[in-house]
């Protein structure tokens, strides 16, 4: 096993074309759907540690990182910031996604699904903003632009994160390594809407698109 930094892309261009119009409708129908397949998935990963057995291509989170699997071994990624692994109830789609997320949105989400998952209580939240997002959306997109200057060639210190042709890239031993989102997920700097800040992570293309949207940010090339 070996941990890095959890990392991050730029959108792609299919991506930064979407409008507003393209995403889908954020409902608490889905999270209440998928919240009881999403605390099955964490109850899992709760079982699991660094030298568990895997499959090439296998996802998961071990002691709140991201994990993924190759050559028959467990990989960590650190979240960024406080954030922390989790599989989440989706709340644009049927289904669930293994992903870093705020601790913040992950109770939200289990919250409204009726899932007990978290021992954070709800009413320690502080609130879910637009404010937020106007807020600092014009961060978000300024690291976007300069993520999409990068190559998998460029120079780099170790630790950084970056977004190199839609896949994440982690700076290590003086060079970038890249790795893609689960599912069909991205990876971008997104406005925080629970804080003050942004945060470089994967998310649905229909939740960056409602985030920038919603930001009065243009995210089209």
């Amino acid at each position: 096993m070996r941990s890095f930094s959890f990392v991050a892309v730029a959108l792609s261009s299919a991506l930064l074309s979407s409008g507003a119009s393209l995403y889908s409708k954020r409902s608490t129908a889905y999270l209440q759907q998928n919240g009881a397949a999403a605390k099955a998935l964490n109850d899992k990963y709760a079982t699991l540690t660094a030298s568990s057995s895997c499959n090439d291509g296998d996802i998961a989170c071990i002691s709140g990182q991201f994990a993924h699997c190759w050559d028959g071994s467990y990989y960590l990624y650190s979240c960024p910031g406080d954030w922390t692994c989790a599989a989440i109830p989706n709340e644009w789609s049927n289904g669930t996604t293994t992903t870093c997320d705020s601790p913040d949105d992950i109770a939200y989400r289990f919250s409204v699904a009726g899932v007990s998952e978290t021992k954070r209580s709800t009413s320690d939240r502080p609130n879910r903003s637009t404010a937020y997002l106007q807020q600092n959306g014009p961060a978000a997109k300024a690291l976007n632009d300069k993520y999409a200057t990068l190559t998998a060639s460029s120079s780099c210190n170790d630790g950084d994160v970056a977004c190199i042709s839609g896949e994440f890239a982690s700076c290590w031993d003086g060079s970038y390594h890249l790795y893609s989102c689960p599912g069909d997920w991205t990876c971008a700097a997104i406005p925080n809407e629970w804080s003050t800040g942004t945060t470089t992570t994967c998310d649905s293309p229909d939740d960056i698109s409602w985030r920038f949207s919603t930001a009065g940010i243009s995210e089209t090339k």
